[in-house]
């Protein structure tokens, strides 16, 4: 998946789900919503799968394409079915064993943040990888690193949803507490078989938001779709 510190987490649930169990999820802890748990059902899912959202994400890219955190390979597999020719990138060793596994061709296991020396038409970050900055003030610094991997004319295609709902009362209104953070950031732990993550930083931004700090940055933002529940899909370029 993403940059995340600790065990394999994301590797290990979709090697044994790759191998056959079905029952793979991974626990989701949060400091601010409740426990959640995530499928390795979602993790493999085909395109016929994907939200509608999500679909139209894909259906933006265009040549040279980068998959940031691609974890099993689902977009990019995709997208080389359609003949793309797709990088996937993930820091997870299992992750990229399992994608390898599956048939993709070009696999690279390494951190964004690392990872240099070629460029993409489009750079792919779904299932809210832009929060992979880990915290609004960071924001600029990891799009200024994107910058650096994209052709003239390149675009990244992203999603992340509004969390304002977290703070919504029953009759409409908001209620976001002031605080020095941004009500998007979050401190995340996951789970895996009694193997822990460690905890880490992620955020989600609203659309408003995320299209002030690329201008600041000299990204345009287009909006592409939005999803069912505070989601959304855009472009930057």
């Amino acid at each position: 998946m993403k940059s995340i510190k600790g065990e394999d987490i994301f590797g290990l649930c979709c090697k044994d789900y790759f191998l056959g169990d079905k029952s793979a999820k991974i626990t989701v802890k949060s400091d601010l919503a409740e426990t959640e748990y995530l499928e390795g059902a979602y993790l493999f899912r085909e395109f016929s799968e994907m939200p509608k959202h999500e679909q139209k994400a894909l259906q933006q890219a265009r040549g040279e394409i980068l998959d940031v955190g691609a974890c099993a390979g689902s977009h990019s597999l995709y997208l080389q079915g359609l003949g793309y020719n797709v990088t996937s990138l993930d820091i997870s060793p299992g992750c990229c064993e399992v994608m390898k596994d599956r048939g993709l061709k070009n696999v690279v296991c390494d951190d964004i943040f690392n990872y240099s020396g070629k460029t993409f038409d489009s750079i792919l970050m779904l299932m809210n990888g832009i929060g992979i900055a880990g915290s609004l003030p960071d924001l600029p610094n990891l799009l200024e690193h994107i910058r650096t991997l994209l052709k003239p004319g390149g675009k990244i295609i992203f999603d992340s949803s509004d969390l304002q709902y977290l703070y919504m009362e029953e009759d409409g209104s908001l209620s976001i507490p002031l605080t020095d953070k941004y009500y998007g950031e979050l401190v995340y732990e996951l789970e895996y078989k009694k193997l822990k993550s460690g905890k880490f930083k992620w955020f989600f931004i609203d659309p408003y938001t995320v299209e002030a700090v690329a201008n600041e940055v000299n990204f345009k933002m287009q909006f592409i779709a939005e999803g069912p529940h505070y989601d959304y899909v855009a472009c930057l370029y």
